[in-house]
């Protein structure tokens, strides 16, 4: 019997993402093999990335790729403004930069590399986000392979080869993926068509400064996700060591694998039908998808629970680390905050289409304070344990306050 063409491109799509997990996960297990405190450190830099590659953007995308949806006449115009406050922003944010390498005393041999491999990464972020908004989920997950699975792979067989790998050479690599997918999505010819064909290339900076004021609420909301994502792993180096960040780092990737395969599957071939349907008012269509992206976060969110609480004291083992069994709840823990989140997304969508922008600040910026808090009471307490129980809480806190607003703007649907 042959599947169904929607489900044959799910499948396709979950494969070429699967192979980006999969170089991912055995560079983070080889990594993690050879030496904790190591992979603690890179964590640490990777993390310092992508914390900065949000505030880069301001989240400003959210405002412009909502202006797309709304108004896709003016899809060039919306883009070359995006871009040119971007381009600013770099220029802007470099002493902050400066400060970050000082007071996390990172190498300043590697500043510079850092650097590109930031902006780089940003851009590509945002071209991926963008291809996502235009329902080209192939050529997003495409550019994903080439700045998050190629050069990972190349990592992988120097791991293999050398039981170890530097610093900077991990940001050599990444930085030669972003520049492969920055080349791959110029010769798209949709973007080729959206971007150069127009005649009027001059920014609109009062939209762009209507746009950074309408997309306060979002970095703010983003900043404080992302507080909640990574603050830990910075309470833990300060309370204990880099080979704990190590160790909860790479349980912290284990479990994210769930969210990698939702949002493949589910989030991002939906999300754009849900926005769109509550945007035009089409009752109809808004309940169809929903019940659509509710009953796929069921069936991938339970099948990923069990198959990664099955398969990681496999893997422990098999790499000889059997000694962080005795941290298992941890890893419990972080799999159903994921599962939590991933079913908070279908409130947060309604709201994003309802322009609760503040909203969403309140929910996510209350969970991000009481993050810290929790951390830093529990890690000296309990550990990395601490860390995940703090996670699992604040997400939790999420999910409750925006099924609660958003289940009064269904209302008035």
């Amino acid at each position: 019997m042959q599947l169904p063409v929607f489900h044959i491109s799910k499948l396709g799509l979950l494969g070429l993402r699967g192979i980006s997990v999969l170089a991912k996960f055995l560079f983070t297990v080889l990594y993690f093999k050879f030496s904790e405190e190591a992979f603690g450190t890179y964590s640490l830099v990777a993390t310092t990335i992508f914390l900065l590659v949000f505030l880069l953007g301001l989240d400003f995308y959210s405002y412009a790729n909502r202006a797309v949806l709304e108004n896709k006449a003016h899809i060039q115009k919306i883009i070359i403004n995006q871009f040119t406050l971007y381009f600013a922003l770099y220029l802007l944010l470099l002493p902050l930069i400066y400060f970050v390498f000082w007071f996390e005393k990172f190498d300043f041999q590697y500043f510079w590399i850092f650097y590109i491999v930031l902006i780089t990464e940003h851009i590509n972020m945002e071209f991926y986000r963008l291809f996502f908004v235009f329902k080209k989920p192939w050529e997003a997950n495409i550019s994903f392979f080439l700045r998050n699975g190629l050069w990972v792979l190349i990592a992988v067989f120097l791991l293999f080869r050398q039981h170890q790998i530097e610093l900077s050479t991990i940001l050599w690599l990444w930085l030669l993926g972003n520049i492969l997918a920055l080349l791959f999505t110029l010769i798209q010819v949709n973007f080729k068509k959206n971007l150069l064909k127009t005649t009027d290339l001059k920014p609109d900076l009062i939209w762009i400064k209507n746009g950074i004021f309408i997309s306060f609420p979002y970095i703010l909301s983003t900043l404080s996700y992302k507080t909640i994502e990574f603050a830990d792993r910075y309470i833990i180096d300060f309370f204990m060591d880099k080979k704990a960040v190590g160790v909860y780092a790479f349980f912290t990737s284990m479990a994210n694998v769930m969210n990698i395969v939702i949002f493949t599957v589910v989030i991002s071939v939906l999300y754009p039908g849900l926005v769109e349907s509550l945007m035009q008012k089409d009752k109809d269509k808004f309940k169809k998808i929903y019940r659509q992206f509710k009953k796929e976060i069921i069936v991938y969110g339970a099948g990923m629970s069990v198959f990664l609480t099955l398969f990681l004291p496999f893997l422990l083992l098999s790499i000889n680390k059997k000694q962080y069994m005795q941290d298992f709840f941890v890893f419990i823990l972080l799999v159903v905050a994921n599962l939590v989140l991933n079913f908070s997304f279908l409130h947060h969508f309604v709201m994003y289409a309802f322009k609760k922008d503040w909203q969403i600040f309140k929910a996510t910026g209350i969970a991000a304070l009481l993050n810290i808090v929790f951390n830093i009471f529990f890690i000296p307490i309990w550990g990395i344990t601490g860390a995940a129980f703090a996670t699992f809480v604040s997400i939790g806190i999420i999910y409750l306050m925006k099924y609660k607003d958003a289940a009064l703007l269904k209302k008035t649907l």
